[in-house]
Protein backbone atom coordinates (compact mmCIF):
# COMPACT_ATOMS: atom_id res chain seq x y z
CA UNK A 1 0.00 0.00 0.00
CA UNK A 2 0.88 3.23 -0.58
CA UNK A 3 2.03 4.87 2.29
CA UNK A 4 -0.14 8.85 2.21
CA UNK A 5 -0.07 12.21 4.39
CA UNK A 6 -2.33 15.10 4.22
CA UNK A 7 -1.36 18.45 4.85
CA UNK A 8 -4.42 20.40 6.15
CA UNK A 9 -7.93 18.82 7.53
CA UNK A 10 -10.15 21.60 6.83
CA UNK A 11 -12.69 21.38 4.42
CA UNK A 12 -10.81 19.76 1.80
CA UNK A 13 -8.81 17.28 4.29
CA UNK A 14 -11.73 15.96 5.93
CA UNK A 15 -14.88 15.90 3.33
CA UNK A 16 -12.89 15.02 0.15
CA UNK A 17 -9.33 13.65 0.44
CA UNK A 18 -9.31 11.72 4.18
CA UNK A 19 -12.73 9.88 2.60
CA UNK A 20 -11.65 9.10 -1.00
CA UNK A 21 -7.99 8.32 0.22
CA UNK A 22 -9.75 5.51 2.51
CA UNK A 23 -11.57 4.24 0.56
CA UNK A 24 -8.78 3.13 -2.27
CA UNK A 25 -7.24 -0.30 -1.18
CA UNK A 26 -4.03 0.67 -2.78
CA UNK A 27 -3.55 3.53 -0.44
CA UNK A 28 -2.80 3.62 3.38
CA UNK A 29 -3.92 7.48 5.22
CA UNK A 30 -0.96 7.44 7.05
CA UNK A 31 -0.62 11.05 8.79
CA UNK A 32 -2.78 14.14 8.74
CA UNK A 33 -0.45 17.60 9.47
CA UNK A 34 -2.75 19.57 12.43
CA UNK A 35 -0.75 22.28 13.40
CA UNK A 36 -3.41 22.77 16.60
CA UNK A 37 -2.85 19.29 17.43
CA UNK A 38 -5.66 16.43 17.00
CA UNK A 39 -9.06 16.93 18.23
CA UNK A 40 -10.41 13.22 17.80
CA UNK A 41 -12.00 13.78 14.26
CA UNK A 42 -9.45 12.31 12.20
CA UNK A 43 -9.53 8.33 11.13
CA UNK A 44 -8.39 6.10 13.71
CA UNK A 45 -5.09 4.93 13.56
CA UNK A 46 -3.80 8.04 11.28
CA UNK A 47 -1.14 9.71 13.65
CA UNK A 48 -1.42 13.27 13.76
CA UNK A 49 1.53 15.51 13.31
CA UNK A 50 2.15 19.23 13.92
CA UNK A 51 5.00 19.67 11.74
CA UNK A 52 5.45 19.34 7.96
CA UNK A 53 8.83 17.99 8.31
CA UNK A 54 7.56 15.08 10.44
CA UNK A 55 6.07 14.29 7.46
CA UNK A 56 8.65 15.06 4.78
CA UNK A 57 11.36 12.81 6.89
CA UNK A 58 8.95 9.89 7.44
CA UNK A 59 9.80 6.78 5.20
CA UNK A 60 6.63 5.19 5.46
CA UNK A 61 4.83 8.13 3.72
CA UNK A 62 5.27 7.91 -0.25
CA UNK A 63 2.41 10.61 -1.55
CA UNK A 64 1.87 13.84 -0.37
CA UNK A 65 -1.65 16.09 -0.63
CA UNK A 66 -0.94 19.28 -0.41
CA UNK A 67 -4.62 20.95 0.41
CA UNK A 68 -3.57 23.93 2.08
CA UNK A 69 -4.62 27.70 1.48
CA UNK A 70 -3.46 28.73 -2.32
CA UNK A 71 -0.55 30.38 -1.37
CA UNK A 72 1.46 27.59 0.18
CA UNK A 73 1.10 24.91 -2.54
CA UNK A 74 4.05 25.87 -3.86
CA UNK A 75 6.37 25.90 -1.11
CA UNK A 76 4.86 23.01 0.28
CA UNK A 77 4.91 20.84 -3.09
CA UNK A 78 8.58 22.18 -4.02
CA UNK A 79 9.66 21.17 -0.58
CA UNK A 80 7.81 17.65 -0.71
CA UNK A 81 9.64 16.63 -4.12
CA UNK A 82 12.49 17.65 -3.03
CA UNK A 83 12.44 14.64 -0.18
CA UNK A 84 11.36 12.01 -2.73
CA UNK A 85 7.69 12.29 -1.90
CA UNK A 86 5.00 12.04 -4.92
CA UNK A 87 2.70 14.61 -4.62
CA UNK A 88 -1.20 15.88 -4.89
CA UNK A 89 -1.89 19.21 -5.22
CA UNK A 90 -5.32 20.79 -4.63
CA UNK A 91 -6.49 23.05 -7.07
CA UNK A 92 -5.45 25.43 -8.55
CA UNK A 93 -2.10 23.99 -8.71
CA UNK A 94 -0.41 27.44 -7.72
CA UNK A 95 -1.35 31.11 -7.35
CA UNK A 96 1.31 31.91 -10.37
CA UNK A 97 1.94 30.50 -13.74
CA UNK A 98 5.97 30.39 -12.75
CA UNK A 99 5.53 28.82 -10.07
CA UNK A 100 3.49 25.56 -11.97
CA UNK A 101 6.53 25.95 -14.35
CA UNK A 102 8.79 25.30 -11.29
CA UNK A 103 7.39 22.43 -10.11
CA UNK A 104 6.45 20.66 -13.51
CA UNK A 105 9.75 21.18 -14.40
CA UNK A 106 10.70 19.94 -10.67
CA UNK A 107 8.75 16.87 -10.73
CA UNK A 108 9.97 15.63 -13.88
CA UNK A 109 13.49 16.23 -12.98
CA UNK A 110 13.08 14.07 -10.11
CA UNK A 111 11.09 11.73 -11.33
CA UNK A 112 8.16 12.23 -8.92
CA UNK A 113 4.30 12.37 -9.99
CA UNK A 114 2.79 15.76 -9.42
CA UNK A 115 -0.88 15.17 -9.69
CA UNK A 116 -3.66 17.90 -9.26
CA UNK A 117 -7.08 17.58 -7.60
CA UNK A 118 -9.56 18.48 -10.52
CA UNK A 119 -12.23 16.30 -9.28
CA UNK A 120 -14.61 18.22 -11.01
CA UNK A 121 -14.22 16.34 -13.91
CA UNK A 122 -16.05 13.48 -11.98
CA UNK A 123 -18.92 15.59 -11.32
CA UNK A 124 -22.36 14.38 -12.76
CA UNK A 125 -23.26 17.21 -14.48
CA UNK A 126 -19.86 16.98 -16.29
CA UNK A 127 -20.08 13.33 -17.53
CA UNK A 128 -23.64 13.84 -18.15
CA UNK A 129 -23.13 16.33 -20.57
CA UNK A 130 -20.43 14.25 -22.38
CA UNK A 131 -22.45 11.69 -22.59
CA UNK A 132 -25.02 13.90 -24.50
CA UNK A 133 -22.23 15.54 -26.59
CA UNK A 134 -20.83 12.49 -27.84
CA UNK A 135 -23.99 11.10 -28.58
CA UNK A 136 -24.91 13.69 -30.80
CA UNK A 137 -28.25 14.74 -28.92
CA UNK A 138 -27.61 18.48 -28.84
CA UNK A 139 -26.06 18.66 -32.66
CA UNK A 140 -23.41 21.42 -33.25
CA UNK A 141 -23.09 23.02 -30.34
CA UNK A 142 -23.71 26.32 -30.20
CA UNK A 143 -23.73 27.36 -26.03
CA UNK A 144 -22.65 26.59 -22.85
CA UNK A 145 -23.66 27.90 -19.57
CA UNK A 146 -22.17 26.90 -16.64
CA UNK A 147 -23.49 27.77 -12.98
CA UNK A 148 -21.24 27.53 -9.46
CA UNK A 149 -23.63 29.62 -7.38
CA UNK A 150 -23.90 29.72 -3.93
CA UNK A 151 -25.37 31.71 -1.04
CA UNK A 152 -22.92 33.00 1.29
CA UNK A 153 -23.94 36.51 2.57
CA UNK A 154 -21.84 36.52 5.04
CA UNK A 155 -17.48 36.52 4.71
CA UNK A 156 -15.53 34.13 6.24
CA UNK A 157 -12.62 34.44 8.68
CA UNK A 158 -10.93 32.73 5.77
CA UNK A 159 -8.35 35.38 4.89
CA UNK A 160 -6.76 33.50 1.72
CA UNK A 161 -9.93 32.93 0.36
CA UNK A 162 -12.23 36.16 1.35
CA UNK A 163 -8.79 38.89 1.19
CA UNK A 164 -7.91 40.69 -2.19
CA UNK A 165 -4.32 39.15 -2.20
CA UNK A 166 -3.02 36.80 -4.91
CA UNK A 167 -5.03 33.48 -5.29
CA UNK A 168 -7.92 34.82 -3.36
CA UNK A 169 -11.75 34.40 -4.43
CA UNK A 170 -13.88 32.18 -6.00
CA UNK A 171 -12.49 32.50 -9.51
CA UNK A 172 -9.38 30.99 -8.42
CA UNK A 173 -11.19 28.79 -5.75
CA UNK A 174 -14.39 27.72 -8.12
CA UNK A 175 -13.99 29.06 -11.12
CA UNK A 176 -10.42 26.78 -11.82
CA UNK A 177 -12.94 24.15 -11.55
CA UNK A 178 -15.05 25.55 -14.48
CA UNK A 179 -12.03 26.38 -16.70
CA UNK A 180 -10.79 22.68 -16.32
CA UNK A 181 -14.17 21.25 -17.12
CA UNK A 182 -14.33 23.51 -19.83
CA UNK A 183 -10.55 22.59 -21.70
CA UNK A 184 -11.52 18.93 -21.32
CA UNK A 185 -14.93 18.99 -22.72
CA UNK A 186 -14.22 21.71 -26.08
CA UNK A 187 -10.51 22.03 -26.00
CA UNK A 188 -8.92 25.80 -25.87
CA UNK A 189 -10.95 28.90 -26.51
CA UNK A 190 -9.90 31.66 -28.70
CA UNK A 191 -10.40 34.55 -26.89
CA UNK A 192 -12.24 35.90 -23.49
CA UNK A 193 -14.02 38.50 -22.28
CA UNK A 194 -14.71 38.94 -18.35
CA UNK A 195 -16.50 40.76 -15.46
CA UNK A 196 -15.28 40.17 -11.78
CA UNK A 197 -16.50 41.90 -8.84
CA UNK A 198 -16.60 41.68 -4.79
CA UNK A 199 -20.42 41.82 -3.60
CA UNK A 200 -20.15 41.55 -0.32
CA UNK A 201 -17.50 44.43 0.41
CA UNK A 202 -16.02 46.48 -1.15
CA UNK A 203 -12.73 45.57 -1.34
CA UNK A 204 -12.78 42.23 -1.07
CA UNK A 205 -11.38 39.24 -3.44
CA UNK A 206 -13.73 38.01 -6.18
CA UNK A 207 -17.47 36.63 -4.86
CA UNK A 208 -19.04 37.38 -8.34
CA UNK A 209 -17.76 36.35 -11.75
CA UNK A 210 -19.32 36.57 -15.46
CA UNK A 211 -16.54 34.95 -18.10
CA UNK A 212 -17.21 34.49 -21.62
CA UNK A 213 -15.19 32.30 -23.59
CA UNK A 214 -15.21 32.33 -27.44
CA UNK A 215 -14.23 29.31 -29.91
CA UNK A 216 -14.79 29.37 -33.55
CA UNK A 217 -18.48 27.91 -33.62
CA UNK A 218 -19.55 28.25 -29.91
CA UNK A 219 -19.76 30.26 -26.84
CA UNK A 220 -18.98 29.11 -22.92
CA UNK A 221 -20.19 31.09 -20.31
CA UNK A 222 -19.29 30.91 -16.65
CA UNK A 223 -20.77 32.05 -14.00
CA UNK A 224 -20.55 32.30 -9.86
CA UNK A 225 -21.99 34.65 -7.68
CA UNK A 226 -22.95 34.61 -3.82
CA UNK A 227 -25.92 35.48 -4.13
CA UNK A 228 -27.69 32.82 -5.38
CA UNK A 229 -30.38 32.13 -2.71
CA UNK A 230 -32.66 30.45 -5.02
CA UNK A 231 -30.67 28.68 -8.05
CA UNK A 232 -31.22 28.02 -11.62
CA UNK A 233 -29.52 25.43 -13.08
CA UNK A 234 -26.11 24.49 -12.80
CA UNK A 235 -25.69 23.37 -16.79
CA UNK A 236 -27.55 24.63 -19.92
CA UNK A 237 -26.19 23.52 -23.28
CA UNK A 238 -28.29 24.51 -26.35
CA UNK A 239 -26.73 23.02 -30.02
CA UNK A 240 -28.69 23.35 -33.70
CA UNK A 241 -30.13 20.25 -32.78
CA UNK A 242 -30.75 20.08 -28.96
CA UNK A 243 -30.68 21.35 -25.75
CA UNK A 244 -29.82 19.74 -22.22
CA UNK A 245 -30.84 21.47 -18.98
CA UNK A 246 -29.05 20.40 -15.32
CA UNK A 247 -31.08 21.60 -12.92
CA UNK A 248 -29.48 20.35 -9.88
CA UNK A 249 -25.90 19.40 -9.34
CA UNK A 250 -23.61 16.53 -8.24
CA UNK A 251 -24.00 15.36 -4.64
CA UNK A 252 -21.17 13.89 -3.33
CA UNK A 253 -19.69 16.28 -1.41
CA UNK A 254 -22.76 16.40 0.50
CA UNK A 255 -22.75 13.11 0.59
CA UNK A 256 -19.21 13.01 2.11
CA UNK A 257 -19.86 15.51 4.51
CA UNK A 258 -22.58 13.61 5.92
CA UNK A 259 -20.59 10.66 6.24
CA UNK A 260 -21.62 8.52 3.24
CA UNK A 261 -18.91 6.96 1.74
CA UNK A 262 -17.81 5.44 -2.25
CA UNK A 263 -19.78 2.03 -2.55
CA UNK A 264 -22.47 2.77 -0.05
CA UNK A 265 -26.23 2.17 -0.86
CA UNK A 266 -26.90 5.65 -2.70
CA UNK A 267 -23.46 7.06 -3.57
CA UNK A 268 -23.65 9.82 -6.16
CA UNK A 269 -26.84 8.72 -7.48
CA UNK A 270 -28.79 12.66 -8.54
CA UNK A 271 -32.34 11.71 -8.21
CA UNK A 272 -33.14 15.16 -9.82
CA UNK A 273 -33.27 14.31 -13.59
CA UNK A 274 -32.30 16.85 -16.61
CA UNK A 275 -34.23 17.78 -19.48
CA UNK A 276 -32.97 16.48 -22.84
CA UNK A 277 -35.16 18.45 -25.85
CA UNK A 278 -33.65 17.15 -29.28
CA UNK A 279 -34.97 15.19 -32.68
CA UNK A 280 -34.98 11.36 -32.74
CA UNK A 281 -35.45 9.64 -36.49
CA UNK A 282 -37.12 12.83 -37.71
CA UNK A 283 -39.58 13.51 -34.23
CA UNK A 284 -39.14 15.99 -31.45
CA UNK A 285 -38.09 14.63 -28.24
CA UNK A 286 -38.52 16.12 -24.88
CA UNK A 287 -37.82 13.82 -21.78
CA UNK A 288 -36.33 13.27 -18.80
CA UNK A 289 -33.00 11.94 -18.66
CA UNK A 290 -30.57 10.39 -15.55
CA UNK A 291 -28.04 12.00 -14.58
CA UNK A 292 -24.71 10.08 -14.48
CA UNK A 293 -23.19 8.82 -11.30
CA UNK A 294 -20.40 11.23 -10.07
CA UNK A 295 -16.94 9.48 -9.45
CA UNK A 296 -14.62 11.23 -6.99
CA UNK A 297 -13.22 7.58 -6.38
CA UNK A 298 -11.81 7.37 -9.59
CA UNK A 299 -8.83 10.38 -8.76
CA UNK A 300 -7.14 8.25 -5.85
CA UNK A 301 -7.66 5.16 -8.31
CA UNK A 302 -5.89 6.65 -10.69
CA UNK A 303 -3.23 8.10 -9.11
CA UNK A 304 -2.61 4.97 -7.34
CA UNK A 305 -2.90 2.81 -10.96
CA UNK A 306 -0.25 5.93 -12.17
CA UNK A 307 2.55 4.52 -9.48
CA UNK A 308 2.01 1.40 -10.20
CA UNK A 309 2.84 1.64 -13.70
CA UNK A 310 -0.67 0.20 -14.50
CA UNK A 311 -2.55 3.22 -15.63
CA UNK A 312 -1.07 6.77 -17.59
CA UNK A 313 -1.88 9.72 -15.18
CA UNK A 314 -5.26 11.62 -16.13
CA UNK A 315 -4.88 14.08 -13.50
CA UNK A 316 -0.91 15.67 -14.63
CA UNK A 317 -0.45 18.96 -13.88
CA UNK A 318 0.09 19.89 -17.59
CA UNK A 319 -3.75 20.51 -18.21
CA UNK A 320 -3.68 21.73 -14.68
CA UNK A 321 -1.35 24.37 -15.69
CA UNK A 322 -3.43 25.20 -18.65
CA UNK A 323 -6.41 25.66 -16.73
CA UNK A 324 -4.32 28.17 -14.55
CA UNK A 325 -3.28 30.37 -17.21
CA UNK A 326 -6.45 31.05 -18.54
CA UNK A 327 -7.54 32.08 -15.20
CA UNK A 328 -5.32 34.72 -15.12
CA UNK A 329 -5.70 35.49 -18.92
CA UNK A 330 -9.49 36.22 -17.49
CA UNK A 331 -7.97 38.68 -14.34
CA UNK A 332 -6.44 40.62 -17.65
CA UNK A 333 -10.22 40.57 -19.49
CA UNK A 334 -11.14 41.88 -15.72
CA UNK A 335 -9.54 44.89 -15.97
CA UNK A 336 -11.22 45.63 -19.38
CA UNK A 337 -14.66 45.34 -19.18
CA UNK A 338 -16.48 44.08 -22.04
CA UNK A 339 -13.44 44.32 -24.62
CA UNK A 340 -12.66 40.66 -25.22
CA UNK A 341 -8.78 39.19 -25.20
CA UNK A 342 -7.64 36.95 -27.58
CA UNK A 343 -5.61 34.00 -25.69
CA UNK A 344 -2.10 32.62 -26.39
CA UNK A 345 -0.63 29.01 -25.45
CA UNK A 346 2.66 28.17 -24.38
Amino acid sequence: MIGTALCAYGLSGRVFHAPLILAEPALSLRAILRRSGADGTEPAGVRVVADFQAILDDPAVELVVVNTPNALHFPMAQAALAAGKHVVLEKPMTVTLEEGRQLMAQAQAVGRLLAVFHNKRLDAEYLTLGRHLAAGDLGRLVEVEWHYDRYRAHVTHKAWKEDEQPGAGTWFDLGVHLVDGMLRQFGRPLSVAAEMRSLRRAEGATDYFDVRFRYADHRVVLRSSTYVREPGPVLVAHGDKGSLVIPKGDVQEAQMAAGVKPGDAGWAVVTTPAWLHTERAGAVVREEVALEAGRYQDFYRNVADALAGRAPLAFGPGPAFEALALVHRAIEAARQPGLPCDIAYE
